[in-house]
């Protein structure tokens, strides 16, 4: 008879283990991983708003080469310089990393990979290079960022 109730309550207490286990975010990592796709066939097409489409209201940015944008007005203003610089072709972000949790009732994540930029210049193809971080929110219901920080690591090609 104990060793029934054992296995009773050992079972009891797995089911609670399983209800009140930490969620796991599958499908708001999937979220943020095609929003991040949609982002960077944005960039590579030089479709302005469709760049602008993941940007909270209080987005900043720190650039790989240290500049701040601390607006999303700044930062559509730095996307239209960079596609009509002559030459720029592209930035592609992939994400390494994506935890997603929850902190008095607001979703976040922390998106954490990897960039790399195509320029065709003069001397050759520049493909400069970095680490990125980025701060995700679903504070309104939708996945924004909140802010990006790049960091350039180098550069490969004739171009750099």
């Amino acid at each position: 008879m104990n060793s029934r109730l054992s296995y009773a309550v050992l079972g009891m207490a797995m089911i609670g283990a399983q209800l009140h286990a930490a969620p796991t975010y599958a499908d708001d990592r999937k979220t943020i991983l095609a929003l991040r796709a949609e982002n960077n066939r944005a960039l590579a097409a030089h479709d302005l708003d469709g760049a602008m489409r993941i940007v909270a209201d209080d987005y900043v940015l720190i650039g790989g080469n240290s500049g701040i944008e601390r607006s999303p007005a700044e930062n559509r203003k730095g996307w239209a310089e960079q596609f009509a610089t002559k030459g720029h072709d592209r930035y592609v972000r992939t994400a390494t990393k994506i935890e997603v949790g929850e902190r008095k009732g607001v979703l976040r994540a922390a998106e954490l990979g990897r960039w790399e930029g195509l320029d065709h210049k003069a001397a050759g193809v520049a493909r400069p290079y970095g680490s990125y971080f980025v701060h995700w929110t679903k504070a309104t219901g939708q996945w924004r960022v909140v802010s990006e920080t790049y960091v350039t690591l180098g550069c490969r090609g004739p171009g750099c």
